[in-house]
């Protein structure tokens, strides 16, 4: 991804950009909005802010987390809304897109607070560190490990029992 700082993506650029991050930013909206469309939208947001601006990134982790950083706002931008006209209800049709163990675990994630939801989702799906979710939640590193123990306890508390229980116990 070497570019001179004075040139713009291109539209091969965006193009590889769309088909390597689509996926991701769609579980990461699903994971605050809990509607597919509305995690859809949240994807074609960050993807015309993208196109619009046409960010100069320095490597491929810039990228991703510049992605990743839209989409959070996005979604804290949607909760704001949500708040003000109820709740949605939660879209069935995601059972199927994840599988149906993935989607009681996926489940169980959704009920944690916001905050840890972004965490969790971001260390165990998404590979990042504590530092690095740190940055992009823009939250002391203390903070990032402490969400991560308390969310860890819920989800078991919440799994707990069942073989999706000892899944998720392993895991974490």
């Amino acid at each position: 991804m070497e570019r001179k700082k004075d040139t713009y993506l291109s539209d091969s650029d965006i193009v590889r950009i769309v088909e390597t991050y689509s996926d991701m930013l769609l579980r990461i909206a699903l994971n605050r909005v809990k509607s597919l469309a509305a995690a859809e939208d949240v994807v074609q947001t960050v993807f015309e802010r993208l196109m619009r601006r046409r960010p100069i990134f320095e490597s491929r982790e810039h990228e991703k987390a510049w992605l990743i950083r839209v989409a959070v706002n996005l979604c804290l931008s949607d909760l704001r809304t949500e708040s003000r006209r109820g709740e949605l209800p939660l879209d069935e049709n995601i059972a199927g897109e994840f599988g149906d163990d993935s989607f009681e675990v996926l489940d169980a994630v959704r009920n944690l607070p916001v905050q840890d939801r972004y965490a969790v989702y971001l260390y165990y799906y998404e590979g990042y560190g504590v530092k690095d979710i740190g940055k992009l939640l823009k939250e002391p590193e203390g903070t990032v490990s402490s969400r991560l123990s308390r969310a860890r306890k819920k989800l078991k508390a919440l799994l707990e029992g069942g073989n999706h229980g000892r899944q998720i116990q392993q895991r974490l």
